[in-house]
């Protein structure tokens, strides 16, 4: 077998997750963590890209990786509004893009430009692959209910999609050929319906189920009238629908093991709360249903919080009447990445040009 060295790069908002994959081994890997005081002192997030490119290239150098045996490099894709799912190859509009104001503003849409940074001296290529943003709706999905206003897709693409790929192939079966709903359960909660490898529908914190630290959808109304009560900014705002919201809003915690304690110790509010949590996922996988016509392979669920077995009990419970439902817990978004730079490779997928 040909020997294929992936260089691997996920930027968050105060670490920047790094690892070498040959041949989809992992050589090795290792999170960087950054001081968000330090980081805030250069500016937007693109002011950070030389501090973080250096400190790659020096873990890099620390584990004894020479840097002409890469083969490639792949970065997180970013938030770039109309992206489909699957992989881009980085160019400079690639890059520039990720920049734009137009765009919303994340640490992810640093993933393209470093990756770009440490490939493109050596001649290498270097990608990203399933965007936040890189869900297809159908035009019906996007119509939102007030003209100009179009819905956009935006969920967890990476983890969802490689999951997806993950259980076509426990069943020997193409992921292109199944009809599934993906229930992401972690600090933010997403629900998507997948059909012909693509993601045609999601539900997610703005308009979808509460999550441990997001909202969710709110009652327009409801949510109007606080907008306009003097309490809040602008960025207040923002921080309450993801960060302060759902369960850290109702309980202080955004733990499902925390809460579960709090349930075992007969705390009434707790088990209300986290049933209701459960119960809008529920809800979201019906309407995901409705985007596949009621033709469902499976529901899968997967995301750290689809380790609780009270939280999937719950869900089943509401909602096992929609079809087969399969626990893949967890997420490795390391390592979807690499097999997805490994693909476009190997010429199984295109590396589209944006």
């Amino acid at each position: 077998m040909k020997q294929t060295d992936i260089l691997v790069i996920n930027p968050g908002s105060t670490t920047t997750k790094i690892a070498v994959f040959r041949n989809l081994e992992v050589l090795f890997e290792e999170t960087i963590t950054h001081d968000p005081e330090k980081l805030k002192s250069m500016g937007d997030i693109f002011g950070q890209m030389e501090f973080r490119e250096e400190l790659i290239r020096e873990s890099m150098k620390k584990h004894g990786y020479e840097m002409a045996c890469l083969s490639a490099a792949v970065g997180r894709g970013g938030m770039i509004v109309g992206l489909h799912g699957g992989g881009y190859k980085v160019t400079p509009k690639l890059c520039e893009a990720m920049r734009s104001p137009e765009n919303p503003p994340h640490a992810s849409s640093m993933g393209a430009e470093l990756a770009y940074s440490i490939a493109e001296p050596l001649g290498k290529p270097a990608f990203i692959y399933d965007s936040t943003m890189g869900c297809e709706l159908t035009e019906v999905a996007k119509v939102t209910g007030l003209d100009g206003v179009e819905k956009y897709g935006c969920c967890h693409v990476l983890n969802s999609r490689a999951q997806g790929m993950n259980y076509a192939n426990s069943i020997g079966r193409k992921y292109e050929e199944l009809n599934l709903i993906v229930a992401h359960l972690g600090g933010g909660i997403s629900v998507s319906a997948h059909q012909n490898g693509k993601i045609i529908d999601e539900s997610t914190y703005d308009d979808g189920p509460m999550a441990p630290e997001r909202t969710g959808g709110i009652p327009l109304i409801l949510w109007t009238k606080l907008c306009f009560s003097g309490r809040y900014t602008e960025k207040e705002i923002g921080k309450l629908i993801s960060g302060r919201g759902g369960l850290m809003s109702y309980l202080g915690v955004t733990d499902c093991r925390e809460v579960e304690k709090m349930i075992d110790g007969g705390n009434q509010k707790a088990k209300l709360v986290y049933e209701a949590m459960a119960y809008q996922v529920s809800k979201a996988i019906a309407e995901m249903s409705v985007a596949l016509r009621g033709n469902v392979d499976a529901v899968i669920l997967t995301g750290g919080a689809a380790h609780s077995k009270m939280l999937t009990g719950m869900v089943r419970e509401y909602a096992g009447h929609i079809g087969e439902f399969v626990l893949m817990p967890g997420e490795n978004e390391l390592e979807a990445l690499a097999k997805g730079a490994q693909r476009i490779l190997n010429g199984e997928e295109e590396g589209r040009i944006y």
